[in-house]
């Protein structure tokens, strides 16, 4: 299995914070986050949903996944999923 943080613009593993998504799934099967749960006392509404992109490979078990979604007004994040969790990138002080 090829393991992909850290490449590819995905983040490394140390700047992960994983979260737990409300997601909608339509009738072929695309799947769309409709609310991110920061630390179940903070919860984002997914305002929008842009792009979404994935990495890997399905027969390696190395597939990642990433949608541009805005939290915020005019606010977007990046969400990702790799082997079943949902995580965001950890962001410094300086909001970096």
């Amino acid at each position: 299995m090829t393991r992909l943080g850290g490449t590819c613009g995905i983040p490394r593993y140390d700047r992960r914070v994983y979260v737990k998504v409300s997601c909608t799934v339509d009738s072929t099967g695309v799947v769309r986050p409709a609310e991110i749960d920061w630390d179940g006392t903070r919860r984002f509404p997914v305002l929008s949903c842009g792009a979404q992109q994935e990495w890997g490979r399905w027969e390696n078990g190395s597939v990642v996944k990433g949608w541009r979604v805005e939290v915020a007004r005019n606010v977007w994040r990046t969400l990702w999923w790799e082997r079943g969790r949902f995580f965001v990138e950890r962001r410094d002080a300086n909001g970096e």
